[in-house]
């Protein structure tokens, strides 16, 4: 099984509707406030993307993939036309104008987030993290806003995987991350300690001023001879 990351700016969002599945423009029509309806289209367009490559579908026919939420508010998608019927894993995240997506052929626990590296207080790292995270973000000097961000990220990241996103206490999963001099450079691993007593294997990287993640509960390989987009998941 192969991972296929996606991202994209609000600027690359089609001015149009017509890549719109048609479930999606009546939710759309719902949508009263300006930053809420930019949010949810650059969240529509750039899973649509995700998942067309994670098919091997043309991204030029995105109207052929729906992306609604779940009961539980998870993000889903399926395939309008061609006859596919088997499942799809979907995660995706935004950060201001920027939107970021993974998706697989197949059903795996899968999660994604992107996080702007802005500065975080004393006390948000005193509430939404576990002692031996907190000692690790305390540590560092000028790391330590990389750090806290880089934990969260994976945290948001790895509760998606699970299913249920914030509505679990953000402690209950613990992140333990290898870090570079230079991590812009390349993806870098990290591991996340869930409730059920398994592991979660992810990457993180940095990018325009932002932390990248994404979290599997499959053991995931990233080697010099995969794209960039694309992270090899092995079940």
């Amino acid at each position: 099984m192969r991972v296929h990351l996606a991202r994209a700016s609000a600027s690359e969002v089609p001015a149009g509707d017509g890549w719109l599945a048609p479930n999606e423009t009546q939710i759309q029509a719902e949508l009263r406030f300006p930053r809420r309806l930019a949010d949810w289209r650059l969240g529509r367009w750039v899973a649509k993307r995700a998942v067309a490559a994670a098919l091997g579908m043309d991204p030029a026919r995105p109207e052929r993939i729906e992306v609604l939420a779940g009961p539980g508010g998870a993000p889903g998608a399926r395939l309008l036309a061609g006859g596919r019927t088997g499942p799809i894993s979907l995660s995706l995240s935004h950060s201001g104008d920027d939107g970021f997506a993974v998706a697989a052929s197949g059903d795996v626990e899968l999660g994604c987030d992107v996080e702007s590296l802005e500065p975080r207080s004393e006390d948000f790292v005193a509430d939404y993290f576990t002692d031996v995270e907190r000692d690790w973000i305390r540590a560092a000097d000028e790391a330590r806003s990389l750090r806290a961000n880089l934990l969260w990220s994976a945290k948001e990241s790895a509760l998606k995987a699970l299913g249920e996103g914030l509505r679990m206490d953000t402690r209950a999963v613990e992140v333990s991350a290898s870090l570079d001099p230079e991590p812009q450079a390349r993806w870098l691993s990290l591991r996340v300690a869930v409730p059920d007593g398994r592991t979660f294997a992810g990457f993180w990287r940095i990018a325009e001023e932002r932390v990248w993640t994404v979290v599997a509960a499959v053991p995931i390989r990233w080697g010099p001879n995969v794209p960039q987009t694309e992270l090899d998941v092995s079940l």
